[in-house]
């Protein structure tokens, strides 16, 4: 979520370590880390010998391609895309056409969610971090003000990569999916250079492209939400060319009083819903499933789920809620168990 997505997994890599496998052609491992979305990235990407060069130039141009789609989306950066929106009202102002798309995707998404997703959220996010630094809830009468400035209503998309906002107060954060479309540019990028066996992860949106280095599908496990130790796993999940996202509140959360609220905010209700733990989504793309692992946060689980359903092959989810007495209930869709590790 950009959201401060959540790294919510732990690779787990087969005994035999992938590389060291006898066969004929055996694969070689690749990882590289670094800093982006104010998070870690990591790519884990199998190669055969001869691959060498397409390698050094897939992972240079990922590199380049992660910190231009973070320079656009920074919060921090007073010219990036973002920045120059939320100060621009009344007038339009053009922006790199990657930004302009993910906002065109993020209205589709606000209906897709029931209009739980929303990345106009800001008002509300920044009302819950005050009452966090004064220890005060905020008021319904708050909550109402803040959401006079929310919705897909209060700005338009315009003809040559152009957006204009129509509320003085409304703020656009497109974080919530950035990490997941830089995912997808990842893999994108590794394919076109003929590398086909990788991992992706930026910032806890996993993408697994075919299989691991020691010919497998990834393993990739579903953290524990009441282990702090992060050593338990609810589920391991056998992955080829697909994606993983969890979204929770176990992690970052508001602090008021000596109670936790989930930093997932409902756009409706002005609110989080506690009950849901931890949200976990396989979906085609890291776009798509760090926008629902979002959306079914804030969503009643039985329909969140059925939403995942109807989406059909290729989709699954798992939720984690809280049965009010210390127990987590786990509640999955009709295609979850196809992914489940042996």
């Amino acid at each position: 979520m950009g959201r401060n997505i959540l790294v919510l997994f732990m690779i787990l890599l087969l005994a035999a370590g992938g590389c060291s496998r006898p066969g004929p052609a055996p694969l070689k491992k690749f990882t590289r880390t670094g800093e982006f979305f104010s998070s870690s990235v990591r790519l884990d990407v199998c190669y055969a010998d001869g691959q060498e060069e397409a390698l050094r130039q897939a992972v240079d141009e990922i590199w380049a391609r992660l910190a231009d789609i973070h320079w656009r989306l920074s919060v921090y950066d007073p010219q990036s895309d973002l920045n120059r929106i939320n100060r621009s009202y009344p007038d339009p102002v053009t922006v790199g056409a990657d930004t302009w798309l993910l906002i065109k995707d993020a209205v589709y998404y606000n209906q897709a969610s029931l209009g739980e997703f929303d990345i106009t959220i800001y008002p509300l996010l920044k009302l819950w971090k005050d009452g966090e630094k004064k220890n005060v809830l905020p008021t319904s009468e708050q909550i109402r003000l803040a959401q006079g400035a929310i919705g897909p209503d209060k700005f338009e998309l315009l003809p040559r990569n152009q957006v204009r906002l129509l509320n003085p107060r409304t703020k656009l954060s497109i974080n919530s999916i950035a990490d997941g479309f830089a995912g997808d540019e990842a893999a994108r990028i590794l394919r076109a250079h003929g590398l086909a066996n990788f991992l992706t992860d930026t910032t806890g949106e996993l993408y697994a492209g075919g299989k691991n280095c020691g010919g497998q599908p990834w393993r990739v496990g579903v953290k524990d939400p009441q282990d702090p130790a992060g050593a338990r796993l609810v589920d391991v999940l056998a992955l080829e060319n697909t994606s993983v996202t969890t979204s929770g509140n176990y992690e970052h959360f508001y602090l008021i009083g000596d109670k936790r609220y989930s930093h997932i905010i409902s756009p409706k209700t002005g609110f989080p819903r506690n009950e849901i733990v931890s949200v976990t989504i396989i979906a085609p793309s890291t776009e798509f499933s760090d926008f629902w692992s979002t959306a079914l946060c804030l969503l009643d689980p039985v329909k969140g789920l059925a939403l995942i359903d109807d989406l059909g092959d290729g989709y699954a989810g798992m939720v984690l809620v809280d049965d009010g007495q210390g127990r987590l209930l786990k509640k999955a869709s009709r295609n979850y168990s196809r992914y489940l590790a042996p």
